[in-house]
């Protein structure tokens, strides 16, 4: 049934990534002094950080002033399009007392250069809640170690519970 649950979500999380993107060079007109959007815009916005982004994004985005503070937000805003959005309506609330599975390697990824399958389950009460199929394919580029294929789909389940899981669907051939 989340299955079910998940394909239903995909036409409103993708409408609402279309409208991210035609917004995002306007939102940044909304934030506070800090880089808040307002409440009404959470759904644009990152819970766990300002439109100026995390330590990374920063690093990228080191300028300040005016154009550059609104030329980082933009960035922000199109990296995590309706990141809110894909939380706070799609996603699923995993509790302290429920159970995540896990077949394959938990530590593929693309910053730690391991490559695989991973699947993870998320039950309540015996009952699936959530699932998360992610594949990452690390390969040489100009006889470098440097890009991955990486795909992922279902809901994010590799936070410490609880967590809300947020609603995924990733597709990079070249991460």
């Amino acid at each position: 049934m989340c299955f079910l649950w998940w394909a239903s979500l995909l036409i409103p999380s993708l409408v609402m990534s279309i409208v991210g993107r035609l917004l995002a060079p306007v939102l940044p007109l909304f934030c506070d002094e800090q880089g808040w959007l307002p409440s009404w815009l959470s759904w644009f916005q990152t819970p766990d950080n300002s439109c100026d982004g995390d330590a990374g994004h920063r690093e990228r985005w080191p300028k300040d002033g005016p154009f550059w503070t609104y030329a980082r937000r933009v960035a922000w805003l199109l990296r995590n399009v309706c990141y809110g959005f894909d939380m706070q309506v799609c996603g699923v609330e995993i509790e302290e007392t429920d159970e995540i599975t896990c077949i394959g390697n938990p530590d593929i990824g693309d910053q730690s250069g391991i490559s695989g399958k991973c699947y993870r389950e998320a039950f309540r009460n015996g009952k699936k809640i959530a699932f998360q199929w992610y594949y990452v394919k690390h390969y040489k580029l100009f006889g470098k170690w440097n890009k991955c294929v990486r795909i992922g789909f279902g809901w994010k389940l590799w936070n410490e519970k609880p967590f809300i899981a947020q609603f995924w669907l990733y597709c990079n051939p070249v991460k």
